[in-house]
C-alpha cells in the first residue's frame, strides 16, 4: 500500500467516517464522505468561485497599464491600488482565518464574494487613483482575499487522498481568471471605457457568491468535531469536580511535585477545545509552519511583482499592449497544466510534497533571475510560460501542507496567518515598483531580487531534507499530538 492510501485509510478510521457496505461492494468512487463524488462536485464550486472572486488580482498587469493610461499617473501612484490588491488580499487572512475557524468557511466566503464585487462596481465613479487605492486596492481586495483564503480549508475538508488535484482543481478557477478576465477588460475598455468595463466586471464577479454557497462543512467532519467537543466538555466538567476535592486534592499534589507538574499541563492541554481561537493559536508552536510561512512570503511576494508587470516589462521590449496581454493570458495554460498534473502525482506517491516544493522553488527562482535577459516576444513568451507552470504548481501546495503540518482543525488559522504574512509585506511594494521604474529606468533588477528571494526559500527546504535525511526516524511533535516533520511521519500520524 502506498504512503496515500495509509495516510487515506487510517485518517479514515480516526475520523469515524463509516462506509457503507454496498459503497465497499463497489469499485467507483463514493456518493459520500471523503474524496467522494460529493467531494469532487465541491472542488468544482471552489474553482468557480475562485474564478469570479480573485479575478481582478488575476487582471492587475491590465489594470495597472489601464490606470495609467486613464488617469495619467505616475507608475508609483498607478502601482498602489494594483499591489493593495494582493496585498490586503492576503492580508485579510488576519480576519478570515480565524472567522472560518470559528463559524466555518461558507458565510465567511459568501460575505467576501459580495464585498468583491461591490468595491469593483463602485470603481465605475473613479476620479482618481486615490478613488481606486480605496475602492479596488482596500474594499475589493477585503472582499477577495475573504474568499480566496478560506476557501483551501473546504478542499481540506472534503479530501484526504486527492488534496493535491482537488486544491489544483481550485486553484485552476484562478489560473483561468488570467485567461478571460484580462482580455475580457482589454475588449470592454475599448468598447465602453476603463470605469464602464470595471462596473461590468464587478457585477459578473457576482458569480461568486452563488457558488459559494454550495460550500458547507461535510457531515463526516462535523461529527468528528462536535465528538471531540463533547468529549472535552465531559472532561472540563469531571476537572471542576476534582477541583472541589480541596485539602486532599491538595495534599496529593504536594505529596508528589512531578505529577503536580504533569497534572496542570494537561489541564491546560485539556482546556484547548477544538474550534476555539485559542486552539488555532497553536500553530505558532510548529516548526514547519515558519518554513511554510516564509516560504509564501517569498513565492507572494515575486508572483505580485511578476504579475502586476509583466505587460509593462514586455512593452519596454517592444512588444505591443495587445501581445503582452496575450502573453498574460495564454501563459495561464501553463499555469493551469502546473496545478493539475505534478501535485496529483504527488497524490499518488510517486515524490514527496516537500520535494516538488524544493525543486518548484530552485526552477522558479531561476527563471525570475534570468527573466531580464529575455529582449523578443519569443523568448519572453517562452519564458513566462516557465514560471507560469512552476507558479501553479507551488500555489497548490502551500494549503496542503498546513494542514499535513498542523492538522485539519487548525488549517483555517494557519494559512490565514500564513497568508496575512505575505501580505504585510506587499505594502511597500509601491515603492520599490516606483524606484525601480522611476528612478533605475527597468524592472530587471527587481525581477533579480524576486528570484533571490525565491531561491533561499529553496535553500531552506534542501536543508529541512537534509535535516529529515540525517534523522529519519525523528519528528517533531506538538502537546496535542500533531507530528510536524517528513511526510512519511504525517502518514504515520494515526498508528499507535
Amino acid at each position: 500500500m502506498t504512503v496515500p492510501d495509509q495516510a487515506s485509510t487510517l485518517a479514515e478510521k480516526k475520523n469515524g467516517c463509516a462506509t457503507s457496505p454496498t459503497s465497499n461492494a463497489r469499485k467507483g468512487i463514493p456518493r459520500y464522505g471523503p474524496d467522494s463524488v460529493h467531494s469532487w462536485m465541491t472542488a468544482g464550486a471552489c474553482a468557480l468561485a475562485t474564478f469570479f472572486g480573485v479575478g481582478g488580482r488575476r487582471s492587475s498587469g491590465f489594470l495597472y497599464v489601464a490606470i495609467l493610461d486613464t488617469f495619467g499617473a505616475t507608475r508609483t501612484q498607478a502601482a498602489w491600488p494594483i499591489i493593495l490588491l494582493g496585498g490586503v488580499l492576503l492580508l485579510t487572512g488576519l480576519i478570515a482565518g480565524p472567522l472560518a475557524h470559528r463559524y466555518t468557511p461558507r458565510p465567511v466566503a459568501i460575505v467576501g464574494g459580495s464585498i468583491g464585487a461591490l468595491g469593483l462596481m463602485v470603481s465605475y465613479f473613479a476620479t482618481n487613483t486615490e478613488y481606486l487605492v480605496f475602492s479596488l486596492g482596500i474594499v475589493h481586495s477585503i472582499g477577495s482575499g475573504m474568499l480566496f483564503v478560506v476557501i483551501p480549508t473546504v478542499i481540506n475538508e472534503h479530501f484526504i487522498r486527492y488534496k493535491g488535484l482537488a486544491m489544483g482543481i481550485n486553484f485552476a478557477g484562478a489560473t483561468m481568471g488570467t485567461f478571460v478576465f484580462p482580455k475580457f477588460l482589454e475588449l470592454t475598455t475599448n468598447h465602453y471605457g476603463f470605469k464602464s468595463a470595471l462596473l461590468l466586471f464587478g457585477a459578473l464577479c457576482l458569480n461568486a457568491v452563488a457558488f459559494s454557497l454550495f460550500l458547507r462543512q461535510p457531515s463526516w467532519l462535523k461529527k468528528k468535531l462536535k465528538e471531540q467537543k463533547d468529549k472535552q466538555a465531559q472532561e472540563n466538567k469531571l476537572r471542576s469536580v476534582t477541583d472541589t476535592a480541596g485539602h486532599t486534592a491538595k495534599a496529593s499534589r504536594n505529596a508528589i511535585p512531578n505529577g503536580s507538574t504533569d497534572g496542570h499541563a494537561s489541564a491546560k492541554k485539556q482546556e484547548l477545545v477544538p474550534g476555539s481561537f485559542r486552539h488555532g493559536l497553536t500553530v505558532f508552536s510548529c516548526p514547519m509552519f515558519y518554513v511554510v510561512m516564509y516560504s509564501y512570503i517569498a513565492f507572494s511576494f515575486a508572483f505580485e511583482c511578476y504579475i502586476s508587470l509583466l505587460v509593462d516589462f514586455a512593452i519596454d521590449r517592444g512588444i505591443s499592449v495587445s501581445h503582452a496581454v496575450t502573453v498574460l493570458s495564454t501563459s495561464s495554460v501553463a499555469d493551469l497544466v502546473g496545478r493539475l498534473t505534478l501535485p496529483a502525482l504527488a497524490d499518488r506517491g510517486y515524490f514527496t510534497r516537500q520535494s516538488l516544493m524544493t525543486i518548484s522553488f530552485v526552477w522558479m527562482g531561476s527563471l525570475y533571475i534570468m527573466l531580464p535577459l529575455a529582449e523578443s516576444y519569443a523568448v519572453v513568451f517562452a519564458m513566462a510560460t516557465a514560471i507560469a507552470f512552476c507558479i501553479g504548481t507551488t500555489v497548490v501546495l502551500f494549503s496542503v501542507l498546513c494542514a499535513e503540518y498542523v492538522g485539519i482543525e487548525r488549517v483555517s488559522m494557519a494559512y490565514g496567518m500564513v497568508s496575512a504574512s505575505a501580505g504585510m509585506t506587499s505594502l511597500g511594494k509601491p515603492l520599490v515598483i516606483g524606484y525601480f521604474r522611476d528612478k533605475v529606468g527597468s524592472y530587471d533588477n527587481l525581477f533579480r531580487f524576486c528570484g533571490s528571494v525565491v531561491t533561499l526559500g529553496a535553500i531552506i527546504w534542501i536543508v529541512v531534507h537534509i535535516k529529515l535525511w540525517a534523522t529519519s526516524k525523528h519528528t517533531w511533535t506538538l502537546d496535542n499530538g500533531t507530528l510536524c516533520g517528513s511526510h512519511e511521519a504525517n502518514a504515520k500520524k494515526g498508528q499507535p
